[in-house]
């Protein structure tokens, strides 16, 4: 009998802005095929409220305490407020996640990438270590809108899946980070 495969994902969430990210992160860590490496509280804009991703952080505590997992799930926080343009990227604690679980993937336990708010925290981990982006080429997939990749199959469960394959798409994902979290 052939052992189950269990997925590495992150998930970047901008929880607090919509009920949906509550119900995919939950359905994440308990899903028997995904190994969840880190939950990253993302911004929603400053409108209604500045403090977004420190609010989105709040609503990822209250899930993980809720479902007794406050100590075995890692949570970091992301950039607060967008990317200013395609090249000044957000340092977080987030970006630094996505850098640090990119460098322990490899082809036999790639990494994903699951974003249910803004790109802003993969765009600048892109823009902070270039490695990430070469690393993402052959371990990483970016998956926007939750499209979490099947463990048996290469069809996105929702959503899009953007792989990383190339310094283009990499640099894409920057600038749709951009124009997404910039109204561009």
């Amino acid at each position: 009998m052939e052992a189950h495969i269990r997925r590495r994902v992150i998930i970047n969430t901008d929880a607090k802005n919509e009920a949906d990210d509550q119900f995919a992160i939950v359905h994440a860590l308990l899903s028997p095929s995904l190994d969840v490496r880190g939950l990253i509280a993302a911004h929603f804009g400053t409108s209604p409220s500045d403090r977004s991703m420190e609010e989105s952080r709040s609503e990822i505590d209250l899930l993980l305490d809720l479902m007794g997992l406050e100590e075995e799930v890692a949570v970091a926080n992301g950039a607060p407020t967008p990317i200013s343009d395609e090249r000044t990227p957000r340092d977080s604690k987030g970006a630094q996640l996505i850098i640090a679980e990119s460098k322990l993937a490899s082809a036999q336990e790639p990494l994903f990438v699951a974003f249910l708010g803004p790109l802003t925290d993969m765009a600048s981990a892109i823009l902070l270590d270039p490695d990430t982006r070469q690393d993402s080429a052959k371990k990483a997939t970016i998956c926007p809108a939750l499209g979490i990749r099947s463990a048996s199959s290469s069809q996105s469960t929702s959503g899009s899946c953007l792989k990383t394959c190339s310094p283009r798409s990499a640099s894409s994902a920057v600038r749709r980070a951009h124009r997404t979290s910039c109204g561009d």
